[in-house]
């Protein structure tokens, strides 16, 4: 591109939300929190970006995600920072940082924002994309892993998303147990490995678990007859999905058991699980996660046990089975008839405002067919109409713009008239 031109598009795989879909992301971020804070959740910030090192410890430097997808960059000193491809690790990393481990536990956090993956866009995905997301920290029992996936399932459904849940354990990575399962896998691996694609024998070696997210034809199809790791679970992980299980279904959430999901990062253990939309298409996953016993440990902090999820914002959104409807932020419309009422509006304005009450009004000089347009297109209730007689009497014309009916009311009642 020549140094004179500008290309005002965003950048290939990110996107501005822009109204009436920024009202609705804001009030899916508002349900979060609601949600997210009533079950005793706490905001956490982390940064955009960390040492690629929390990544390549964390989440596996075998994994895709490490390996294709990361923003990696050296800073001014030389130092390798990613914009973060994930939260769950920058949360694990702040809580021992700060020593929240060591108090009350469990550690109980949600987040929402940005995350950033070098990945090919898709509908519903992006290279900067928006997740929200809770985790729980310094608890092994099933009580909390059935807490996190029912709360994950209420707040779909708040969010006019019917989710499907597909659940599994993935095992505890211990001889009897998950390694004992990858000797099975590796074995069937080998003996189909002509008929993988070529990019996924690779992981034969360095991680067999990764092939069953594979999104080759190929091996998809050589993957239905791999062995399952539930058939291989130790007693102990056996117990613990079985607690899982009985836990949701005493609460009504419903799930499948797909002893396929795995999850796409290595620090996974134990429960996995993944929530699906309809009308989405093949990419129908709006989020999921899993517990992560070991990934504290992989940090270099203690041997701390945890559990979350982080559901696609962007596909959520994509998925809604209805808009909701735009949330009403202004209530009261102020219509200034002739100049003269142009500075009575603005104090009108200002008082409802001051008062709580969403107002707004014209900016242009409009006549008053076009500020009642623009009264509509606000989506406010009330139209307040302030002309020369109006302002002689000290009161309003209000007018209801969803019945149409209108009447003039004293301008010292009308915060109580109008207020929601």
């Amino acid at each position: 591109m020549s140094q004179d031109r500008v290309s005002f598009r965003a950048p290939k795989g990110t996107r501005d939300v822009v109204p009436p879909e920024s009202w609705r992301l804001q009030a899916l971020y508002d349900l979060a929190r609601s949600i997210f804070a009533g079950s005793g959740y706490a905001p956490v910030e982390t940064p955009a970006f960390e040492h690629t090192e929390v990544f390549a410890r964390g989440v596996g430097e075998t994994s895709e995600v490490v390996t294709k997808q990361m923003y990696t960059f050296p800073d001014k000193a030389g130092r390798s920072l990613t914009l973060r491809p994930e939260s769950t690790a920058p949360v694990v990393r702040a809580v021992l940082e700060h020593g929240l481990h060591r108090g009350a536990l469990p550690v109980k956090l949600y987040y929402a924002g940005p995350q950033f993956r070098q990945e090919r866009p898709q509908k519903g995905r992006y290279r900067q994309f928006l997740q929200v997301g809770i985790e729980a920290i310094g608890s092994a029992r099933p009580t909390v892993d059935a807490e996190v996936v029912e709360i994950g399932h209420r707040f779909l459904r708040a969010a006019g998303v019917e989710p499907r849940l597909k659940l599994n354990s993935i095992g505890h990575p211990a001889d009897e147990c998950r390694l004992g399962y990858g000797r099975a896998l590796v074995e069937y691996l080998r003996a189909h490995e002509a008929d993988l694609a070529e990019e996924d024998r690779g992981r034969i070696d360095t991680n067999p678990l990764r092939t069953f997210d594979s999104k080759e034809p190929e091996t998809r199809k050589v993957m239905e007859g791999a062995p399952v790791i539930t058939e291989h679970l130790c007693p102990e992980c056996k117990a613990h999905f079985d607690a899982v299980q009985d836990l949701l279904s005493r609460v009504g959430v419903p799930f499948t058991i797909d002893p396929r999901i795995v999850r796409g990062l290595d620090y996974y253990t134990r429960t996995a699980f993944e929530f699906v939309a309809g009308g989405l298409g093949s990419q129908d996953a709006v989020g999921g996660g899993g517990r992560y016993d070991g990934l504290a440990r992989s940090l270099g902090g203690d041997d701390v046990p945890g559990i979350g999820f982080a559901l696609g914002v962007d596909r959520i959104l994509l998925a809604q089975s209805d808009d909701g409807g735009a949330p009403r932020p202004v209530e009261v419309y102020v219509v200034a008839v002739g100049d003269e009422a142009a500075s009575p509006a603005f104090e009108l304005v200002t008082r409802l405002r001051s008062a709580g009450i969403g107002a707004d009004l014209d900016h242009l000089g409009r006549g008053m067919k076009g500020q009642m347009k623009d009264a509509d297109r606000s989506g406010a209730h009330f139209a307040a109409i302030l002309g020369s007689d109006e302002i002689a009497a000290g009161e309003v014309t209000l007018k209801d713009l969803e019945a149409g009916a209108q009447e003039r009311v004293p301008i010292a009642e009308i915060e109580r008239r109008v207020r929601p």
